[in-house]
């Protein structure tokens, strides 16, 4: 009775302290306090920044036509509200910006970016058509936000696209069967960001010739019944310019095979190992989904490329330190000694070019020549017997601009580092490889030749011609390459060089030269 009686004087304070309990617990949940819950990551909030996955155009692309859209796509789902462009003036305003003068005026564009792809992707399509031969950079402001409110952490500014420039160019060149013989009635269709634009037949001797074409880049298929269809890539780029496409075509009753060869270095001939390959279909196809096929370079510069279907295939070649090469070839049953160069990456103020002839080109020595503004008013002549103090064997023969002539005795470092030298000279007949290297290029006009030695007195001659012999040319970190024209002769003039304009002009010219020491 007397536990009773005390119980009940406690009751109203048990009671009282279980009625806090309860409400405290009201306000906690199954994870603990609202703290922990935040940390078990129950009702958090997305902290992470938008970024950028791609653009397009990408990139120092050239893009076809002058009126283009832009798209960009984001990592992650994107406010639209936050989308915003200009588009009723030229100012730099909202988001979303394209501009050809480092955004002092901008591009009015259409209409305000639409979305796609779960609201990812915004596409904007610029009022007027874009001035042609312009590059238009593409500026993604901080204003850019996610759905949870985040920003882009910086802005982003491409390097930009270049449309087409306005003109005109022709294309031509010769198509031949895989003996080397001309083929004739080949149907060549010209098309242009997947619009036909022209269409041509080759003649007897397999040459071919479309002008007017405007100016961009062109897919060219080369089709003809029992032979399987060649593309491939050509770039007219500048007004009036005539380039050289040639190809051969394969019968349809080829088989696939492997291509194997090896790669060494344009300057030292040495066998260049670690270099990755990978390969597009069509020939001259520089970008743009590869077949999958890959390869890396042995010790010994060699390379195999296996199960390949018949047709033609671009290789591209690239390891860190070099510059990105690319090889044609054409898979016709098993192909061997598909052999290439690579050159190491370069000064911008350097010039490197490269004349290979494979081993069946027809062809035993060639040389190479190159002319160009001396120290004085003058021109010099690098080839393999440019300097009367050094014999054939006694390379590399140099040109020193600290001097002007062509032994720079008691010189410094840097006055023998600007010069022009023959950093390979093969007397060894076929196949064979020359390179030349202007480690400074000087305002003037330099001009570069083939000079086919073992035909030097022959007149007639079409060795030169049908040997399929390449030219690299190698400056700003970029591969240009020349083709053959369909000429006889034994003296081809590939190119120009302006060295103050920085432009190559393809000349195409062949003629009769016997006298190595004259040509100019």
């Amino acid at each position: 009775m007397y536990l009773f009686n005390k119980m009940n004087r406690f009751l109203p304070l048990v009671l009282l302290t279980l009625v806090l309990l309860l409400s405290s617990c009201s306000e906690r949940s199954e994870y603990g306090e609202t703290s922990d819950y935040e940390k078990l990551g129950a009702g958090s909030t997305d902290k992470t920044a938008p970024t950028i996955s791609s653009v397009s155009p990408t990139d120092n692309s050239i893009y076809n036509s002058p009126a283009t859209t832009i798209v960009v796509t984001f990592s992650e789902t994107i406010s639209t509200s936050s989308i915003t462009t200009n588009t009723s003036d030229t100012t730099c305003s909202g988001s979303f910006q394209l501009s050809s003068n480092n955004f002092t005026t901008c591009v009015k564009m259409s209409a305000i970016p639409s979305a796609s792809d779960n609201v990812t992707t915004f596409t904007a399509t610029p009022a007027e058509n874009l001035s042609n031969g312009t590059t238009f950079k593409l500026r993604i402001t901080t204003s850019a936000k996610d759905t949870s409110s985040n920003s882009l952490v910086t802005a982003y500014t491409t390097n930009g696209f270049t449309t087409s420039p306005s003109g005109s160019g022709t294309i031509r060149g010769t198509v031949r069967y895989d003996n080397n013989t001309a083929a004739e009635n080949v149907s060549i269709s010209f098309a242009k960001s997947g619009t036909t634009v022209g269409n041509t037949t080759t003649a007897n001797n397999g040459t071919y010739s479309q002008d007017n074409l405007s100016l961009g880049v062109y897919n060219i298929a080369f089709t003809k019944s029992d032979y399987l269809t060649t593309s491939q890539s050509a770039t007219l780029a500048t007004d009036n310019q005539t380039i050289t496409a040639n190809v051969t075509i394969l019968a349809d009753n080829c088989s696939a095979g492997t291509i194997s060869g090896t790669i060494s270095d344009a300057v030292s001939g040495s066998a260049v190992s670690g270099i990755s390959l990978s390969v597009r279909s069509g020939l001259n196809v520089t970008s743009g989904s590869t077949t999958g096929t890959t390869a890396t370079t042995a010790t010994n510069g060699t390379y195999t490329l296996s199960s390949m279907n018949a047709g033609g295939y671009t290789v591209e070649a690239s390891k860190t330190g070099y510059i990105t090469s690319y090889l044609n070839v054409n898979v016709c049953g098993n192909k061997s000694n598909q052999n290439t160069n690579i050159s190491e990456t370069l000064d911008s103020e350097s010039l490197r070019i490269v004349v290979h002839w494979a081993a069946d080109s027809g062809v035993v020595v060639l040389d190479s020549h190159i002319t160009g503004p001396d120290n004085s008013s003058g021109r010099f002549h690098i080839y393999w017997n440019a300097s009367t103090a050094l014999s054939r064997y006694q390379d590399p023969d140099n040109f020193f601009y600290h001097t002007n002539a062509y032994q720079c005795n008691s010189c410094t470092a840097a006055q023998t580092s600007d010069n022009v030298s023959l950093d390979r000279d093969d007397m060894d007949g076929a196949p064979g490889t020359e390179t030349i290297t202007i480690t400074k290029i000087h305002n003037g006009i330099y001009r570069y030749s083939v000079h086919d030695y073992s035909n030097r007195n022959t007149n007639p001659s079409r060795k030169l011609a049908d040997s399929g012999t390449t030219v690299t040319a190698y400056y700003n970190n970029t591969e240009i390459p020349f083709s053959l024209p369909n000429s006889a002769g034994n003296l081809w003039v590939v190119f120009t060089f302006n060295g103050e304009t920085r432009v190559f002009t393809a000349q195409d010219n062949m003629t009769y030269h016997a006298d190595y020491d004259t040509i100019q």
